[in-house]
């Protein structure tokens, strides 16, 4: 699971894991060894942005979306809540 840490002056944009609080055998640690494995495979070219903050990376993004498909989860709403909180 990722949950966003955001600098104080809001310059940089970093990722906190919460591996500690997921079980072994859930279905998330599946998720993202998946994507970790297969991500690289995809070539997918990420544009570097030159001004504003940065975004969250697309493979952290895609781990977000599988697993909300795996669940059933289809309203943004839901989604976008399960990012501020950290799943």
């Amino acid at each position: 699971m990722v949950k966003r840490k955001f600098d104080k002056n809001q310059s940089k944009l970093g990722i906190k894991t919460l591996d500690w609080n997921v079980p072994e055998d859930h279905i998330s640690r599946f998720v993202v060894d998946f994507i970790e494995d297969v991500f690289p495979l995809l070539e997918i070219d990420e544009p570097k942005k030159k001004k504003g903050r940065d975004s969250l990376p697309v493979d952290s993004m895609l781990k977000l979306l599988v697993y909300a498909k795996i669940q059933h989860i289809d309203r943004t709403s839901i989604i976008a809540d399960m990012v501020e909180k950290g799943f």
